[in-house]
């Protein structure tokens, strides 16, 4: 592991976006709220560092202009507590985010998530019963098939240094404005907090036959029964080249729209477009 630096203050966030803090039974849960409406919940991916703020900065408040936006740090990352569950990681993971809605008395939301994000959610809506009280999804590269190929290997087996940070972003950006030095040392320092590197490393422990890793949860997604947008970039390296195809025919009310010269964050890379696509699509289906 690379030497600790001293932690920097967090980055400020968008005009109108709160911080806030909520205990979930006994998991401290940090997240972000903005906007009024009908409640639209966002799941971050989780590379390492992964957390609400990277994966939300760009689009929490253009989407908060017509929902009331909440973007949990998924226990495990951000700033909420650092625990994993080694006897069922994803269980635990769908019942906080179950137990966070009910906290705040959210009866039912419209999801987006991005990468593992994305995967939960679609998970999720995939069984019976349904755990969350989802009305509809936006999948940011995320569900079908992750295949466990070089550009993965980047991400699951991150050393926890600087460099490594860098070739993680290299892996999910295709503009190369997003390793800079500037993101690469805030994502790299937010990976090194206390806990951090640990919570996030920890499925690769797992004895045989556990899942290893993140982005492969998979349900049945012709057991989907919400409207469903599934959004990739043209050239992710984490997901089959064309996944999103199956993805929408194997989904009964599905769409999909594909960004190019983007990756496995095309809500980053082209936030105003991905803005004005997922409102459209809200708008639509409501």
């Amino acid at each position: 592991m690379a030497a600790q630096p001293p932690t920097p203050p967090p980055p400020a966030l968008p005009a109108g976006v709160a911080s806030r803090y909520v205990m979930v039974g006994d998991i401290r849960t940090h997240y972000l709220e903005a906007g009024e409406g009908e409640p639209l919940i966002l799941v971050h991916s989780a590379e390492f560092g992964g957390r609400a703020e990277f994966s939300w900065r760009y689009n929490i408040a253009a989407l908060a202009q017509r929902y009331h936006v909440y973007a949990p740090d998924i226990v495990g990352f951000g700033r909420s507590s650092m625990i994993y569950n080694w006897s069922n990681p994803s269980g635990y993971r769908i019942d906080h985010i179950r137990r966070f809605m009910e906290t705040l008395c959210i009866p039912s939301a419209h999801f987006i998530g991005n990468s593992f994000g994305g995967s939960l959610t679609l998970t999720v809506a995939s069984l019976d019963p349904v755990p969350w009280n989802i009305r509809s999804i936006i999948a940011v590269s995320g569900g079908g098939h992750a295949p466990d190929n070089d550009a993965r290997k980047v991400l699951t087996n991150y050393d926890g240094s600087r460099e490594g940070m860098r070739e993680i972003l290299k892996v999910l950006f295709w503009n190369e404005r997003w390793w800079a030095d500037e993101i690469v040392d805030e994502r790299w320092q937010a990976s090194i907090e206390p806990g951090a590197w640990e919570a996030c490393a920890a499925p690769r422990f797992a004895p045989a036959g556990r899942v290893r890793g993140f982005g492969s949860e998979r349900g049945d997604p012709t057991k989907i029964r919400v409207p469903v947008l599934v959004v990739a970039g043209e050239h992710d390296l984490l997901r089959e080249p064309g996944y999103w195809r199956g993805l929408r025919d194997a989904i009964p009310n599905a769409e999909a729209y594909v960004f190019e010269e983007a990756r496995h964050c095309a809500h980053i890379e082209h936030a105003d477009r991905f803005n004005e696509l997922a409102l459209s699509f809200l708008q639509r289906i409501a």
